[in-house]
């Protein structure tokens, strides 16, 4: 059925009213006990393609070149009769055949504007491109992860093209029907699909400040217990791993716009703080992710320091862990000691095609990379200025990666205020309005902010002050 067509009678987004904040913030439930809910016929023993789309993540991985493997459900732990209760919970989600072909020409281009044009924000430093391949075709047997790439795919047309506003909200009503239960129970916690969903949900969430005037942050949190609950069984090329360092780049977002510390768990296997040689261009940047939670961590945690000596399994972990013993300016002499050893230590592949320094006329230098996870790793820098016009100029002119500008847009949020040149100024606020107006991102705050601290109240030349993006 085109859901489409079903009347406008549903109630805007409002997190506390769907119950979603109050019931991912409880403690996980234990789930030792076999799954209740019964799975329809012939659901769970079909053959490994179609398995491959049920099991929980602790089961399921992706090979080097992308493909998926699998093993029965019941046998992945050590108390496996846990983990199979749990998959036969999960198992009533799903569908025993994929939908393809939707029914619905909205639907289909909602779909395709996903996979098109939102999908590759969320792929940011993954060569695999899982959000743009695997979770596609996993969406065609799992409603709560096809409703969620829906309910974004509206929501962003909505705010950037006047698509029907309310669309976002049935679709998004749809998800909490079946999410609340499984989290609530903390079964959902080990399905990496549900994990997925909750990502592509956390963009629908940051979008939603703009409407709002605030962040929430529910799908943060669950976020949290996701990490939290199966971080052991987050593998390298996995779609939980994917959607773990995505979650993990949403939670830096997030602290940097509210000056707080990073509080997704970062001691997992999957994280790399070694300098070891790779040719891999998304370990590096994703080095680059963790090395950024620890700066922050540092920052705005009291509580947070570096480990006196190197952890075991993923790297040198001696730039960041909790409860050591070193002195304010020997953690911050070890995290820019790190950050030196990183840059120096890049493969050449860093090095951007074009690197145009800005004239006298221009606020920004011209820098073009070839992939996304370059783009994320040259954000360091040395000085502040320098480092905020390189990353507008990287936003700038690398608009195929859209994710390059919100990145920017962190940059003005922390130190836009250091900026006292009119010309400058005009630069990045039209930064931060171009992000909003373009991807719908909420910049609006950020966009007050600066103009405040640069004195613009009262200025008839500041242009009615904050973008109306509904003129």
């Amino acid at each position: 059925m085109d859901l489409l067509s079903r009347p406008d009678d549903y109630r805007p987004y409002h997190p506390i009213a769907d119950g979603l904040s109050s019931i991912i913030s409880t403690p996980i439930a234990a789930h030792q006990q076999n799954g209740a809910a019964a799975s329809p016929p012939n659901l769970v023993h079909r053959d490994d393609a179609f398995r491959s789309d049920v099991l929980p993540l602790e089961t399921r991985h992706l090979s080097s070149d992308g493909r998926e493997s699998s093993s029965n459900a019941a046998d992945a732990g050590s108390d496996g009769g846990s983990i199979g209760g749990a998959s036969l919970q999960l198992a009533s989600l799903y569908l025993p055949e994929p939908v393809w072909p939707l029914s619905s020409a909205s639907e289909a281009m909602l779909f395709r504007h996903f996979t098109h044009s939102l999908a590759p924000w969320l792929d940011l430093c993954d060569p695999l491109t899982v959000f743009q391949t695997v979770v596609p075709r996993r969406a065609g047997t799992c409603p709560v992860l096809l409703n969620a790439i829906f309910a974004l795919a509206a929501r962003h047309l909505s705010h950037t093209s006047g698509y029907d506003h309310f669309a976002a909200n049935r679709y998004h009503d749809m998800c909490l029907s079946s999410l609340i239960p499984l989290l609530q129970d903390g079964v959902g916690f080990s399905d990496e699909n549900l994990f997925a969903a909750t990502i592509i949900l956390r963009v629908l969430e940051e979008m939603e400040v703009r409407n709002m005037g605030v962040d929430t942050k529910g799908y943060l949190l669950s976020i949290h217990k996701f990490v939290g609950h199966g971080d052991r069984y987050i593998a390298p090329h996995s779609l939980s791993a994917a959607a773990f360092w995505v979650g993990l780049r949403q939670e830096i977002y997030s602290a940097v716009m509210n000056h707080q510390p990073v509080r997704v768990n970062i001691e997992i296997p999957i994280v790399d703080r070694s300098l070891e040689p790779t040719d891999d261009d998304a370990t590096w940047a994703n080095r680059a992710v963790t090395h950024c939670a620890d700066v922050l961590n540092f920052c705005f945690s009291q509580d947070y320091d570096v480990s006196q000596s190197p952890g075991s399994g993923s790297g040198d972990r001696a730039t960041g862990s909790s409860g050591g013993t070193f002195s304010t300016a020997e953690r911050w002499r070890r995290l820019s000691d790190w950050g030196r050893a990183w840059q120096m230590s890049l493969p050449k592949s860093f090095v951007p095609i074009l690197d145009k320094k800005r004239s006298e006329k221009e606020a920004f230098p011209e820098v073009w990379y070839q992939t996304s996870c370059q783009i994320y790793a040259a954000y360091c820098g040395r000085h502040i200025q320098h480092l905020v016009r390189r990353l507008c100029g990287i936003g700038l002119h690398n608009e195929w990666s859209p994710p390059a500008l919100f990145t920017a847009c962190m940059g003005v949020a922390a130190f836009g205020d250091r900026f006292e040149n009119r010309k400058d100024q005009d630069a990045l606020l039209e930064i931060l309005t171009r992000t909003s107006r373009d991807h719908a991102r909420p910049t609006e705050s950020v966009q007050k902010q600066m103009m405040e601290s640069w004195g613009w109240v009262g200025d008839d030349n500041n242009n009615d002050g904050v973008e109306n993006d509904n003129d």
